[in-house]
């Protein structure tokens, strides 16, 4: 059972911002449209009388979709009170993420490990 859907075939208006939420909501308000005594003809509606709140909240949505939304205005610059410290050390470039920090020295200027002599396991075992 197809049925074809109000939204896909009205014009939106030129002041809608939101187009998507429009279109849904047009549908919305389409499929809750109210009978002869004003409650919502829609099944899912059975017991609410006077204007569902899918209709109310479809009707809201329009008017949201076509309201123009106010320019975000970016906040006031805050006046600094006192003296901030200003240094001008400027961190060392990017070496790469295995360079270590410190340079590496010649395998011949580093100390030598003294290493103990150890008893011979054989020694031990007896």
């Amino acid at each position: 059972m197809s049925r074809e859907r109000l939204s896909l075939l009205a014009v939106i208006p030129d002041d809608v911002t939101d187009p998507l939420l429009w279109r849904l909501a047009l549908d919305v308000t389409a499929a809750h449209q109210p009978d002869h005594h004003g409650n919502c003809r829609n099944l899912q509606c059975t017991h609410h009388r006077g204007m569902c709140p899918a209709a109310r909240n479809a009707r809201q949505a329009m008017n949201l979709a076509r309201q123009a939304r106010p320019p975000a205005v970016p906040p006031a610059p805050q006046r600094a009170w006192g003296r901030a410290a200003v240094t001008t050390h400027r961190p060392a470039a990017f070496r790469g993420w295995f360079a270590t920090k410190a340079p590496v020295r010649p395998v011949a200027d580093r100390p030598s490990r003294q290493t103990s002599p150890r008893p011979a396991l054989a020694a031990n075992a007896a």
